[in-house]
């Protein structure tokens, strides 16, 4: 069964089940769902808080320390996160996840090497996840490597339950290296599977602007709908929409 895809976008306050006295029931599971949902709606800094919270529920719990992780990678806060997977490591050593984001801060931070040996590492574990496949994948797709694919691949054939975010997230790394035609197959899903997710639109729709799709102002709006706040969904609609008149213009013989 997928874990995410019924999240409730529009449920703040709302628990995970109630305790045996009534009052809601805020554990690590529930700040991480609420985590996830955050991630969704292009927060990153509140999912940030929520696995934040998730730890200091239950220090033991990976994904808050995962979670903390790769949202420190979305803010582009690459020493950071660097730390905070050294921190994770003590507690989870050599797990092959806290590697992979330790490749993936590094390979963002533009320190190639480092990445490839701390991917390197991580694919030698035992119990390799599909987070680990689709940190390999952005280090080859950096590389120019024709077996990205081939790892994309497997971070989808491992992914079980999460199948529904990882799909996303492949779809989100294709977008990230311009291979938008492939990008656009893995996103068409996560808006079906993700309909309030104001990322999600905003994914697709970027992609389909860089491929000429008039589809993409719909998309875009969709996203700004969902997250009126969203500044690189408005910044991705400007363009759709100068590209849109740009090329209607040019039929009417207007440029």
């Amino acid at each position: 069964m997928k874990r995410f895809t019924n999240l409730e976008f529009d449920d703040s306050s709302g628990s995970r089940k109630p305790s045996g006295n009534g009052e809601s029931v805020r554990d690590a599971v529930y700040f991480h769902q609420r985590a996830v949902q955050c991630f969704l709606h292009s927060d990153f800094e509140l999912a940030l808080r929520n696995y934040s919270r998730a730890l200091e529920a239950n220090s033991s719990f990976f994904d808050g320390w995962a979670g903390q992780i790769w949202m420190l990678i979305e803010l582009g806060e690459y020493p950071e996160a660097m730390v905070w997977a050294d921190k994770a490591l003590e507690s989870f050593p050599e797990h092959p996840e806290l590697l992979a984001a330790k490749a993936v801060a590094c390979l963002r931070d533009a320190k190639f090497d480092k990445a490839k040996a701390y991917s390197d590492n991580s694919i030698s574990k035992d119990h390799v996840g599909p987070r680990i496949w689709l940190a390999r994948a952005e280090v080859l797709l950096q590389s120019k490597s024709r077996v990205a694919d081939n790892c994309l691949s497997k971070a989808l054939a491992l992914s079980d339950d999460e199948s529904d975010l990882i799909r996303f997230e492949a779809g989100r790394l294709l977008r990230r290296y311009g291979r938008y035609s492939a990008a656009v197959e893995y996103l068409q899903e996560a808006v079906r599977l993700f309909p309030k997710s104001a990322l999600a639109w905003y994914e697709l729709g970027y992609c389909q602007s860089r491929l000429g799709f008039s589809q993409a102002v719909t998309s875009l709006e969709q996203s700004l709908h969902l997250h009126p706040h969203f500044d690189d969904a408005k910044d991705a609609l400007r363009y759709a929409k100068e590209g849109f008149l740009g090329r209607l213009f040019s039929r009417l013989g207007l440029r």
